[in-house]
């Protein structure tokens, strides 16, 4: 593969949620994150409706997908999908705490909401399985990178 997929990822600010309800209903949605060690961060709000879908169902896809005014062809958008296990994060641990000082770090003052309002859920999110595509004819698995 001609890039390293993390520094990639570690591009952008946000990225895609795609979720599913308690009725198998799909939602798609988006959230800020951070990464760390082949591991992805999302602090959400308690009265999102993808925080109630993760918290039900640990499993999820996400994708980070290149800006429209910055690709090359709309028809060939630089991408990463991942399937992902997702885990809560306790907000009384030293992974909350690492967490949301990645967050601090990335965001500076607008993350440090995440610190006061209670309502909001860490979550892990764990490749499973992935692919990126840079371009036509250039898809790749990502087994050897999650």
């Amino acid at each position: 593969m001609r890039e390293n997929i993390w520094d990639f990822i570690d591009g952008f600010a946000s990225l895609q949620i795609a979720s599913v309800d308690q009725d198998a209903k799909p939602h798609i949605s988006y959230a800020p994150f951070v990464s760390k060690q082949k591991r992805l961060y999302i602090c959400t709000s308690g009265l999102a409706k993808h925080t109630s879908n993760l918290t039900q169902n640990r499993n999820a896809s996400i994708m980070l997908i290149e800006d429209e005014s910055k690709s090359e062809n709309v028809f060939a958008r630089k991408r990463v999908t991942f399937d992902v296990e997702v885990t809560t994060i306790p907000r009384n641990s030293i992974e909350f705490e690492g967490a949301i000082s990645l967050f601090e770090r990335k965001f500076g003052e607008n993350a440090m909401i995440y610190r006061s309002l209670p309502d909001f859920v860490m979550f892990e999110m764990k490749p499973q399985s992935g692919r990126a595509v840079f371009g036509f004819g250039a898809a790749f698995d990502l087994k050897d990178q999650i």
